[in-house]
């Protein structure tokens, strides 16, 4: 077995970051290959600095990286990842619970045409509710890849469409080959979901592992020191911005005319909400527009149309 190196960005709720640590440290111990543990201290006041000996004490395989600056959960996490001491890394979310022997199957299925894998991640321990099965859907102008919590496959790996980034497997060199997360997202939603596209485009899969399981309680991430309403506009600005790098030539009229109605919708009907994500997004029009040029990676489409890719079309489940 390879050693992983697990990074995993961090605001200030230790005693959700101890329950995270306390299973994760079982897993090493069980394993005994000298995974480590990156703790990245992102609060920008140096809060779990001052919980060091609560936290790390004499504990081997651990450490804890501090910024002196709040960057997002993206620039948070490619800190870990540069200091990180094995290729294998694991980025998980300090609100994920692991379950014994999760890292061994996601090894496995971390292949040489793999950029990452993920495990199932039962939101709130559901097995019934697994958030990191998805697939992609272009229709009406919209390349679709946003998960839904639900059923998915219980055994075996499958492609989808993108590793959430809270809970994945890649290797560093790979992520550092397709230049790790675009700032273009910042300060947070659809990095991984571009960076995990972008994989597909350059012709490495990214797979979902039922035999690797972890649990996401959700009280950790952005969403908790956000207003509802600025989470969901960085969330549909960062669609935006992901269907404007991404599609095909042949889509970007159908994608206009659905901006066309929705804005026109949002303005007669006053939904002022759609008007704002729409602007947010074109504040950003000359950077992705600059992502867009020279791209010779296979297109989304090509993608789409794969006989074991990412579509719903190529589903055969």
């Amino acid at each position: 077995m390879k050693p992983v190196s697990v990074v995993i960005p961090a605001l200030g709720d230790v005693p959700l970051l101890r329950r995270a640590m306390k299973s994760l440290l079982l897993e090493f111990e069980l394993r005994d290959v000298g995974d480590e543990l990156v703790v990245v201290d992102d609060t920008g006041t140096g809060a779990l600095e001052r919980e060091r000996a609560a936290l790390i004490g004499e504990r081997e395989g651990v450490r804890l990286i501090t910024r002196e600056v709040n960057g997002g959960f993206a620039e948070a996490l490619t800190t870990g990842i540069e200091a990180a001491r094995h290729d294998l890394v694991f980025s998980m979310n300090s609100d994920v619970v692991v379950r014994t022997g999760f890292l061994a199957p996601l090894s496995r299925a971390l292949a040489d045409d793999v950029f990452a894998v993920a495990p199932a991640a039962l939101l709130g321990g559901d097995a019934e509710t697994v958030e990191s099965y998805n697939r992609a859907r272009l229709a009406n102008g919209l390349l679709d890849v946003r998960s839904s919590p639900g059923p998915a496959p219980t055994e075996g790996c499958h492609p989808v469409a993108f590793a959430v980034g809270g809970t994945m497997l890649f290797d560093r060199r790979r992520f550092a080959e397709l230049g790790g997360f675009d700032p273009l997202f910042e300060p947070f939603y659809f990095e991984d979901v571009d960076l995990c596209w972008r994989a597909w485009r350059a012709g490495l899969r990214t797979l979902f592992c039922a035999d690797a399981i972890v649990e996401h309680h959700h009280k950790g991430t952005i969403g908790r020191y956000l207003s509802e309403g600025r989470r969901r506009a960085a969330v549909e600005r960062g669609e935006l911005l992901f269907n404007w790098k991404h599609l095909a030539e042949d889509d970007l009229a159908e994608h206009l005319a659905l901006l066309y109605r929705r804005t026109l919708d949002g303005y007669l009907t006053d939904r002022r909400d759609d008007l704002v994500w729409l602007s947010l997004a074109l504040a950003k029009l000359d950077e992705v527009t600059d992502r867009r040029k020279g791209a010779r990676e296979r297109s989304t489409r090509d993608v789409l149309a794969l006989e074991d890719g990412p579509g719903l079309d190529a589903d055969r489940g």
